[in-house]
């Protein structure tokens, strides 16, 4: 999804592409693709021109709806736990802590911080 956000406006991005760039098998990147195009999140577009776009502004997606695409919920205070229930509050809130922090952050947050630290490795002599 970063590689996709920074690539954001020229076009489709290929598989290939991302692969490389971000030093994981094409396999399990189709797969992953496969489950974020399902959950709305990026767009295939077809052709030899082709590849991945996602579907809103990096600024419109947050971190919290990329992993629970991914990994389903964020859920950390569960049933089981109700029974030692100062645990479960402890873990209730945490829980609740998490996700909002991960609702407040976007891709875009993101690839400015990318390109920022990218930015803090050139020197001048």
């Amino acid at each position: 999804m970063l590689e996709l956000a920074l690539r954001s406006t020229g076009g489709p991005v290929q598989i290939g592409d991302i692969a490389r760039n971000q030093k994981v098998p094409i396999r399990f990147l189709e797969q992953l693709l496969l489950v974020l195009k399902r959950n709305g999140l990026v767009v295939s577009v077809r052709g030899k021109e082709g590849g991945y776009n996602l579907v809103k502004h990096p600024g419109d997606i947050k971190l919290l709806e990329i992993i629970e695409a991914l990994e389903g919920e964020i859920v950390l205070a569960t049933a089981k736990m109700k029974k030692i229930q100062p645990l479960f509050e402890v873990f209730q809130k945490v829980e609740e802590g998490l996700k909002q922090e991960l609702k407040e952050i976007s891709l875009e947050d993101l690839v400015f911080k990318k390109k920022q630290k990218e930015r803090a490795y050139i020197y001048n002599i």
